[in-house]
């Protein structure tokens, strides 16, 4: 649906930051220091257009955007690490397919790969680009271990012309020469201060926006479309309720970030094959509260209630806050119900997809229990095959980039990982 966006320059930054956050806080403020020595590097080269050296940047921030196993993270925060392809791969096609950085995501890919083994044909603008974040990450990774930059100097002097081009070692120096970038390391700092007047489009901070989201339902075959699914039944339903257009653009953002806090939450509770224990449970129960820091105050205030009441209850037995019925708008009613549909439909680690007769018993169940809106349960019920059809065309594309990812990702990881290969263009 054509919605005003309620995501701009001016927060969608601060919101992917705050989001990765929760993945481990060591890759945004690895990533923040990385974009700061890519764009004191950018701003010595005077090369690239205003839009090419935010979009650089943005990439540096974002380079290790495919780490999601701590054991990997651990990894990469050594500074001599052999095991580099997990993340550069799936960071280089997640931003390829699910970013507004397409046409610089190769760089990622081969940010950890020594400028003597990158192919000839790479082009040369996303050579630099590589270049540019792998001397950037390791520099930073090096400092988080030694204090004297004389030793830094040293060693890079050491991997002149094999790890790192000389050009772009020269290009630091001149950097480091003109704004003392290491000093300007130990600064706290947002992504708006790395790069002050950083201008994205209104498609530019929708597609990031639902990157973020991506990442996130991305972590799990069973939740891969769990969040478009219950944005598409919440629109459906608003949309058959007779709701304004200005309602279903809340409906429509605040169902799409109901779910940003399950970053935070460990993968083998989102995952675990049963039913939890009372202290998983209590765990699990928390991602609201990391969604209401993520979206920081920076979202709608009405979009941001949409968001973290879709598991509140009529009876006031929901959570976070227990509150009642009188308190929770039709909005609000609208996506917790759909978070459930969406839930029971969708498969999980210890259940099936349920059947359409099983779903509207349980939903009927729950409105009789005054759980849930009877009156949104009724609506569900009567059009519940063309809303169904409509979640099958919407989700239908975002399964295929999925399983394209998932296969072009294991192509790639046997090519480099396991097969002992040179590294070679994937294009």
């Amino acid at each position: 649906m054509e919605a005003k966006a309620v995501v701009n320059s001016n927060n969608i930054s601060g919101l992917i930051e705050r989001t990765l956050n929760y993945v481990d806080p060591r890759l945004v403020d690895h990533g923040k220091r990385v974009a700061s020595l890519v764009y004191g590097m950018l701003e010595a080269q005077k090369k690239y257009s205003a839009k090419d050296m935010q979009d650089i940047c943005i990439l540096a921030m974002l380079h290790d955007i495919g780490a999601y196993k701590t054991e990997e993270i651990n990894r990469m925060t050594q500074f001599e690490s052999e095991d580099i392809w997990e993340h550069s791969i799936y960071g280089y096609l997640f931003l390829a397919n699910l970013s507004p950085l397409k046409e610089w995501a190769r760089a990622v890919m081969f940010h950890h790969v020594a400028a003597v083994h990158l192919p000839d044909t790479l082009e040369e603008r996303i050579r630099e680009a590589a270049q540019m974040i792998s001397l950037a990450d390791r520099i930073d990774i090096y400092l988080q271990e030694n204090t004297d930059p004389q030793n830094l100097f040293v060693s890079l002097e050491k991997v002149r012309d094999t790890k790192f081009d000389s050009h772009i070692l020269d290009l630091f120096y001149e950097a480091e020469r003109q704004f003392t970038l290491l000093a300007c390391l130990e600064e706290e700092k947002d992504f708006h201060k790395i790069l002050p007047n950083v201008q994205l489009s209104g498609k530019e901070c929708e597609e990031y926006l639902r990157m973020m989201i991506f990442a996130i339902d991305f972590r799990s075959q069973h939740t891969v479309t769990h969040t478009i699914t219950t944005t598409r039944i919440s629109c459906c339903a608003a949309s058959h309720m007779g709701l304004s257009d200005a309602q279903i653009h809340n409906i429509f953002y605040g169902a799409l970030l109901h779910d940003l806090g399950k970053i935070g939450i460990p993968v083998e509770i989102l995952e675990y094959p049963g039913k939890l224990s009372s202290q998983a449970m209590a765990i699990m129960r928390t991602h609201v509260d990391l969604t209401e820091k993520i979206l920081g105050g920076t979202i709608d205030e009405e979009i941001t209630r949409i968001a973290l009441r879709h598991h509140e209850k009529l009876d006031g037995s929901g959570y976070p806050r227990g509150l009642t019925g009188d308190a929770l708008t039709i909005e609000e009613r609208i996506v917790a119900v759909s978070d459930i549909v969406s839930a029971l439909l969708g498969t999980r680690s210890y259940k099936e997809a349920f059947s359409k007769e099983k779903t509207l018993s349980i939903l009927e169940e729950q409105a009789r229990g005054r759980k849930i809106d009877s009156d949104v349960v009724a609506v569900l019920k009567e059009n519940f095959d063309t809303v169904l059809e409509e979640v099958e065309d919407n989700c239908r594309p975002i399964l295929d980039t999925y399983y394209g990812l998932r296969k072009e990702y294991q192509y790639l990881l046997g090519k480099y990982l396991y097969s002992g290969t040179e590294a070679a263009d994937p294009n």
